[in-house]
C-alpha cells in the first residue's frame, strides 16, 4: 500500500463520515424519518440500494471466484429467477405492504395471526440476518486484510466502527444515499479490473472462450439437476421471492419511496442491474482463468483479492480498496438499520425514540462485528453459497406466512405455528444428508402447506366433534 492509496481510502472515509453529520442535521424525530428516510426517496436510489445491499460481498469476493473455478457462467441461470422473482414481488406482495401502511413488513403478519406470530417471523429474519451478514462482512473484510496487511481482525474493527458510525447517526437516508454511491465505486472497480486484466502481459484472450466466456445455460445435464435450467432459475425466483418481499433488509428500501409505482420500478429494475454486474465479475474470473496470475497455491475465493494486491499500481490500488470497503460497508449499514427497525416495532414493541434507535443501532453493529471476529471463516468455501444456505433454511418458512396472510381461508395460529417449525425441522434433516440447497425453498413451502392444511384441518375436526 502506497501513500496515495491510504490518501484515497482517506478520503473516501473521510467523504461518508461528513456526509452522515451533515444529514443528522435533516432528521425528524419520528419513525418514518429514521427507518423510512420520510419516503420521499427517488426509485433510482432505492434501486441502487438494493444491489449495493444484495451482491456487493457476493459479487466482489464470490463471483468471480465462481467463473475462475466452474470455467463457466452458469451462475446466471439462478440470475434469471432473480428478475422473474421480483416481478413476482412487485405484484404479488408489494401492493399489500403499501396498502396497510407499515414500516416492517412484519406487522402484515401481526394484523392477520396476532403478534406472537409476528415476532416469530421476525426473529427469524434477525437471526437469518444475523449469520448470513456476518459471514458477508467477514469475507468482504479479509479482502482488506490481504491488500493492506492489517490483519483480519484490525480491518473487521475499521470498517465496523466506521460503518456503525455513520449508518446509526445519519438514519436511513443516509445510508440509501451512501449505498447509493458505494454501489458506482465497485461496479466501477470491476470494470477497470476487466480492462486491466485483458491489457496484462499474462492473459492470453485465446483462452477465454475455453474457459466459459458467456457459457451461461448448463447444456451437459439434466435441466432438472441442482445446477441444472429450470432448478437453477426456479432456485433464483424462490430466492428473490424471499430475499425481495418477505426479507425486511430489502423490503425497506422500496417502502422508503413515495408510491407502488415507483417501488415497482426499484424492484424490477435491480434485477436486471445484478444481471449486469454479476456479469461483469464472472468476467473478471474468466479473464483471471484464461491468463497466468496464479499458482495451485492461491485460494480459487482470493483469485480477485491476490490480483489487487500483487498487480494493481498504487493509486488504482486504493480505488479498488474503496471498491472493498463500499462492499462490506453498504451490507453492513444496511443490516444494521433494518436489523435495529425489526427490533423496535416488532420484538419491542415500542414507541419509536430517536435515542432508543440509535442505540439499538449500534448494539446490532457492534453484535455484528463481534461475530465477524470469532466465526470461524474456511476462505476455501465459497461464500455465496454458504450465505444462499443460510438464507435458504427461513425463507420458504416465511414466504409460507405472507401467503397465508393473502389467501382468504383462515388458519389457527397453532396450525401455521406447527407448520413453520416443523419445515425448518425437515430442512436440518435434508441438510444432514447433503441434499443441495438449490431444494430447500421449494421443499419447505411445500412441507409448510401439507403440514399447517394437515393440522388446521384436524384442529377444525376435534372442534366439532368436542361442540
Amino acid at each position: 500500500m502506497s501513500l496515495v492509496d491510504y490518501l484515497i481510502i482517506l478520503l473516501f472515509f473521510s467523504s461518508i463520515i461528513i456526509f452522515s453529520i451533515y444529514q443528522k442535521k435533516n432528521l425528524t424525530n419520528n419513525i418514518e424519518s429514521y427507518f423510512l428516510a420520510g419516503k420521499d426517496i427517488h426509485w433510482v436510489i432505492a434501486m441502487l440500494s438494493i444491489v449495493a445491499t444484495e451482491t456487493s460481498v457476493l459479487t466482489f469476493v464470490g463471483i468471480p471466484a465462481i467463473s475462475y473455478t466452474t470455467g463457466n457462467w452458469n451462475f446466471l441461470q439462478v440470475v434469471f429467477g432473480y428478475i422473474l422473482g421480483r416481478i413476482l414481488v412487485s405484484y404479488f406482495l408489494l401492493p399489500m405492504y403499501f396498502k396497510e401502511g407499515i414500516v416492517s413488513i412484519y406487522q402484515v403478519i401481526g394484523k392477520r395471526f396476532g403478534k406472537s406470530l409476528q415476532k416469530m417471523a421476525s426473529l427469524t429474519f434477525l437471526i437469518t440476518r444475523l449469520f448470513a451478514d456476518g459471514v458477508r462482512f467477514l469475507a468482504t473484510a479479509s479482502i482488506v486484510s490481504i491488500i493492506t496487511g492489517w490483519g483480519l481482525d484490525v480491518s473487521i474493527l475499521v470498517i465496523g466502527i466506521i460503518t456503525i458510525f455513520y449508518s446509526s447517526i445519519g438514519g436511513f437516508k443516509t445510508i440509501l444515499w451512501v449505498d447509493g454511491f458505494q454501489f458506482f465505486i465497485y461496479l466501477s472497480c470491476g470494470v477497470l479490473a476487466v480492462i486491466h486484466i485483458y491489457g496484462s502481459e499474462l492473459f492470453n484472450y485465446q483462452n477465454i472462450y475455453q474457459n466459459g466466456f458467456f457459457d451461461i445455460i448448463n447444456y451437459s445435464t439434466n435441466s432438472l439437476s441442482s445446477n441444472g435450467l429450470i432448478m437453477s432459475t426456479l432456485a433464483g425466483i424462490l430466492m428473490s421471492f424471499g430475499s425481495h418481499g418477505i426479507d425486511y433488509l430489502m423490503v425497506q428500501r422500496v417502502l422508503s419511496t413515495n408510491n407502488l409505482t415507483n417501488a415497482k420500478k426499484a424492484m424490477i429494475g435491480s434485477g436486471f442491474f445484478v444481471f449486469i454486474q454479476f456479469s461483469i465479475f464472472l468476467c473478471v474470473g474468466t479473464f483471471l482463468l484464461s491468463g497466468t496470475f496464479f499458482d495451485s497455491t492461491v485460494a480459487s475465493s482470493e483469485i480477485f483479492t491476490v490480483y489487487i494486491r500483487d498487480y494493481i499500481p498504487a493509486g488504482l490500488r486504493g480505488i479498488m480498496l474503496a471498491g472493498a470497503l463500499s462492499a462490506a460497508m453498504s451490507s453492513l449499514s444496511s443490516s444494521i438499520n433494518s436489523l435495529a427497525s425489526s427490533t423496535i416495532i416488532d420484538i419491542l414493541g415500542k414507541s419509536f425514540n430517536m435515542k432508543k434507535s440509535i442505540i439499538t443501532s449500534i448494539l446490532w453493529g457492534i453484535l455484528l462485528t463481534v461475530f465477524s471476529l470469532i466465526f470461524d471463516y474456511n476462505p476455501e468455501s465459497s461464500v455465496v453459497i454458504l450465505c444462499l444456505k443460510i438464507v435458504s433454511f427461513t425463507y420458504g418458512g416465511l414466504i409460507s406466512l405472507f401467503i397465508f396472510a393473502r389467501l382468504k381461508m383462515s388458519f389457527s395460529k397453532e396450525s401455521i405455528m406447527i407448520g413453520y417449525i416443523s419445515s425448518i425441522i425437515i430442512l436440518l434433516i435434508l441438510a444432514y444428508y447433503y441434499i443441495p440447497w438449490e431444494y430447500y425453498i421449494s421443499i419447505s413451502i411445500l412441507s409448510n402447506f401439507i403440514i399447517t392444511y394437515f393440522v388446521n384441518f384436524s384442529i377444525k375436526s376435534i372442534k366439532r366433534v368436542k361442540y
